[in-house]
């Protein structure tokens, strides 16, 4: 039986993904930031696009309306986001709160250390040449999980 063209860097990326998720859940509870991996996203991705919706975070992750929904009130309850300042009331915007900013500075730090381990054993061109590659690869769909 012949290996498809494409698997074996399917199986390595899918690994990368998993063993760096993983890391970051620890790194996460270790640093007593409390939150999920979903939670995480949708933080980083409501710092990126403040006054973004509820829909915008659907549409981008891919995920589950319900689910999405869920993760909004546990971030909402902490804290975490709110309406911006002068927001409307449907639908309603979303950004960070100053906790939410607090603890998103400390999520992306813990990121940025995995991301500069990931990457540790390449050279400056290797790294170059290896996100250009990355870049070229043509997602099943288009999604933005920054």
């Amino acid at each position: 039986m012949s290996v498809q063209p494409g698997i074996e860097i399917l199986n390595l990326i899918n690994a990368i993904e998993r063993r760096t998720t993983a890391r970051m859940q620890r790194l996460l509870r270790e640093a007593g930031v409390g939150l999920a991996a979903m939670e995480a996203r949708t933080l980083r991705f409501v710092a990126r696009h403040p006054g973004c919706t509820q829909s915008d975070i659907v549409r981008a992750s891919g995920r589950d309306k319900a689910q999405i929904a869920r993760i909004i009130k546990i971030l909402r309850e902490r804290d975490f986001i709110g309406p911006p300042a002068g927001g409307g009331r449907r639908p309603q915007p979303l950004a960070l709160t100053a906790t939410g900013t607090a603890i998103h500075s400390h999520a992306e730090s813990l990121r940025a250390d995995t991301a500069r381990e990931l990457v540790a054993g390449l050279g400056p061109d290797e790294r170059s040449q290896l996100e250009a590659l990355l870049g070229r690869l043509s997602p099943l769909e288009s999604a933005d999980q920054d």
